[in-house]
């Protein structure tokens, strides 16, 4: 029986050795759940649904006096239902495991059919990159390394499988998989790579860029250099079908064919621009011809910032394949979110009882026709359209901080007197939380020629109307505008001001003398790990107030430091790694399929619904919203701005300025009196739902985050997976910028304590990063 160090795989090939491994996977088919691609091996659960996938080694192998080792470069989201694991068995009853789910990454074994776990330790994907089997003197070692180099015993114990000759642990399959045992959205990706090899194929550029980073850095120099900085791959669509090319790829201003197809010529010029990073090369990039809109900023992502993390050191998983099913049921969601854009969000529930209502439609599609659309499933009325974070299907909506206002006793009633007038109180100013919507019923790119001008960079910007009345956030419509015109930080700013600022007492009614006095009577309490708030705790000081630290002021820089930082990261996504078509482009291939102009490898789903099913009385000749096209309708007059759509800028920034957020406040406390607007969005009406009592302010500020990115989703420019997979890199950034930025503190006692997207609660202090006990 051969050792099993001498079972050896670095996965460079991009195709499965199927003499070595068999591949299994469920849902089928297997070749959607695993792939050899970008030199690794990438495991892709499916969405909203169970079941598991991997690869198991043809022979077996003998542990004893040996070793094995697999670099695990991501797992699956750490939420409740996905895992990622690596085991050895000898039969289905009895093996041995590393298993990381729920944020903890356990050393157990199988006797029997009896699991029994020697260690669990939350899972930190730095500390835990490789995973090792070590058999000696018949001890068997469960091992972790961060380098592959320097290891340490996770767990050990008197070899389970037995270390005879001839005996159990002579004879092991390797398997190594990820899989979900209660349906998730958005499970994520896992990636393995470099079984029993060492890690020696880092890009050389990518080590040339951390080294830079590291002097450009000065002081934090130390800290950053011992960030890994990932690898970054693509979903390979640039070469994955020579028979259209390029047909999955990002290319507005570019040039065209006269079906809206990028010509090969000018996108060869943007790859070499970005491929040379010669400055020079951007201005020789061929654009469309006339005067078509400029690409935005190619070359961001190639900034050396100073503080948090290197634009290029965190990566996103390869985005979904353009002929996937995952994104043709993304297409399907943002399909129905264009017919949906009118129905006021407090209707949702009475239309879902409608039978034939679009919001009954809706959800009878996404759950029959595109259950892979990356939400939950079951689809309802409570989150239809919705974030998978934590908070974001509780209570309205819309989050509070979009429309309520802060609380001034002092102000003239109407004025900012009472939280329900919607305005937020900026020292002496004020900002109105309405919004000048634009018009109901009026959407663009509905027919070819108007596409097609904007696929070559036709500037159709300003051609939108907007309604004379100032109503609040109430349907997808509104907030398409919203965050068609914004800086991204504009909500996180409003919801800062309020934070900052609502006193204790009734927010809804004037009471003199009961209600707190705006900006020193608080009522949300700061963070634990504040060293001068909140009042009556240990770090309450006797003598100091926080301001320029741990205070109103840090909170404003910290806002606007990370905003930039996490634009140049995912810029870099954007350009650098990804370069994912647009929605509106992905509609014109799902037109010209239709039509029978040209032929694309589309995952059927989206054409059938289309032409027969569930959205086929909306579109084509028939459709009763959007005759004669099949188009992907358009908010906004100009369709989706001048760069790729991987990741998602709104929704990078808003997951970094969230985390900002919750590192200066008390999330956990409870949302008082919640409102929703009305259906006509004239008002605020209190919300009465059965969830009410469970809304916080983490919940809110994540749900914040996630409407500012999916509102670009219903506005036509972003898909489903921008938005899941953008916010846990914001999220990252800002961590990263508060890491570093704990170095500088002379406050010996104060550090930032956070819940993150995956439920994992941190503390940062000292420029570590820890998980917490709550």
């Amino acid at each position: 029986m051969p050792k099993i160090e001498t079972l050896v795989d670095s996965f460079s090939d991009d195709s499965i050795n199927n003499a070595r491994w068999t591949p299994y996977g469920s849902p089928a088919p297997v070749a959607d759940r695993v792939r050899e691609t970008n030199g690794r091996i990438e495991i892709r659960p499916a969405s909203g649904t169970t079941g598991y996938s991997g690869l198991v080694a043809d022979v077996t192998f003998d542990l004893i006096g040996s070793q094995i080792r697999v670099e695990l470069v991501r797992a699956l989201r750490q939420a409740e239902g996905p895992e990622t694991y690596f085991r050895l068995q000898v039969d289905s009853a009895n093996g041995v495991y590393f298993n990381i789910a729920n944020g903890l990454i356990d050393a157990s074994q199988i006797i029997t059919s009896t699991r029994y776990t020697h260690a669990a330790v939350p899972y930190d994907p730095a500390l835990h990159r490789w995973l090792r089997f070590r058999d000696q003197a018949e001890v068997l070692y469960w091992e972790v390394s961060a380098d592959g180099c320097d290891w340490v015993v996770l767990a050990r114990n008197g070899n389970p499988l037995g270390s005879q000759p001839g005996g159990p642990a002579s004879q092991l399959t390797v398997e190594f998989g990820a899989g979900v045992y209660q349906a998730t959205a958005s499970p994520g990706v896992a990636i393995f790579d470099n079984l029993n090899t060492p890690e020696a194929r880092r890009a050389r550029r990518v080590n040339e860029r951390r080294l830079s980073a590291r002097e450009v850095r000065i002081q934090a120099a130390e800290l950053a250099a011992k960030r890994l900085h990932e690898e970054h791959a693509n979903n390979n669509d640039e070469v994955n079908y020579p028979g259209t090319p390029l047909v999955g790829n990002y290319s507005k201003s570019l040039r065209h064919d006269a079906l809206g197809d990028p010509i090969p010529a000018s996108y060869a010029t943007l790859l070499r621009a970005l491929q040379s990073e010669d400055p020079a090369d951007f201005e020789e990039i061929m654009l469309a011809a006339g005067t078509p809109i400029k690409l935005t900023n190619p070359q961001a992502g190639l900034t050396f910032d100073l503080e948090g993390p290197d634009p290029q050191a965190i990566t996103m998983p390869p985005a979904p394949r353009f002929d996937s099913d995952v994104t043709a049921h993304e297409a399907g969601e943002l399909y129905w979110m264009a017919v949906a854009r009118d129905v006021p969000f407090i209707n949702y529930a009475a239309e879902a009882a409608v039978a034939g209502s679009i919001i009954n439609r809706a959800i009878s599609s996404l759950n029959s026709e595109f259950p892979r659309f990356g939400g939950t499933v079951p689809v309802t009325a409570q989150n239809l359209f919705r974030g998978i974070y934590p908070g974001e299907q509780v209570g309205p909506y819309v989050s509070q901080f979009y429309f309520k206002g802060n609380t001034d006793q002092r102000k003239p009633d109407g004025m900012g007197r009472d939280a329900n007038e919607g305005f937020v109180s900026y020292g002496a100013q004020v900002i109105d939380q309405r919004i000048n919507s634009a018009v109901p019923a009026v959407d663009y790119l509905l027919d070819f020629p108007w596409w097609l001008d904007v696929q070559n960079g036709v500037d159709k910007r300003g051609l939108d109307q907007f309604e004379t009345v100032k109503r609040f956030i109430r349907n997808l419509r509104d907030g398409a505008t919203y965050v068609h015109f914004d800086q991204v930080i504009n909500a996180y700013y409003n919801a800062a001001w309020v934070l900052m600022s609502e006193p204790s007492g009734n927010q809804l009614a004037f009471q003199p003398g009961v209600t707190g006095r705006p900006q020193t009577d608080l009522e949300f309490r700061k963070n634990a790990g504040n060293p001068y708030d909140p009042p009556g705790t240990e770090f309450d000081s006797r003598t100091q107030a926080g301001f320029a630290t741990f205070g109103p002021i840090h909170l404003l820089q910290a806002l606007t430091e990370v905003i930039g930082r996490a634009a140049r990261a995912v810029w870099w996504q954007k350009w650098g790694v990804h370069r994912r078509l647009r929605p509106e482009e992905y509609g014109g291939r799902v037109h010209n399929h239709i039509t029978g102009a040209r032929s694309y490898p589309l995952h059927p789903s989206i054409t059938t619904s289309l032409s027969s099913g569930g959205l086929a009385p909306y579109f084509g000749q028939a459709g009763e919203k959007f005759p004669s096209t099949f188009l992907l309708p358009q908010a906004y007059p100009e369709g989706a701005p001048t760069h790729p759509a991987y990741g998602a800028g709104h929704a990078t920034i808003s997951g970094a300025c969230a985390t900002i957020l919750k590192a200066f406040f008390d999330e956990t406390k409870n949302i008082e009196n919640p409102l929703q607007p009305a259906a006509d969005g004239l008002s605020l009406v209190a919300y009465t739902g059965a969830d009410a009592a469970s809304m916080t302010l983490g919940g809110e500020l994540n749900k914040l985050a996630g409407n500012n990115a999916i509102f670009r989703n219903a506005a036509g420019v972003h898909w489903r997976s921008d938005y899941t997979e953008s916010l846990p890199l914001g999220e990252a950034i800002a961590i990263g910028l508060l890491q570093e930025m704990s170095l500088g503190f002379n406050e010996d006692d104060g550090f930032f304590q956070l819940t993150r997207l995956d439920g994992r609660t941190i503390r940062i202090f000292d420029g570590k990063v820890r998980v917490a006990v709550v």
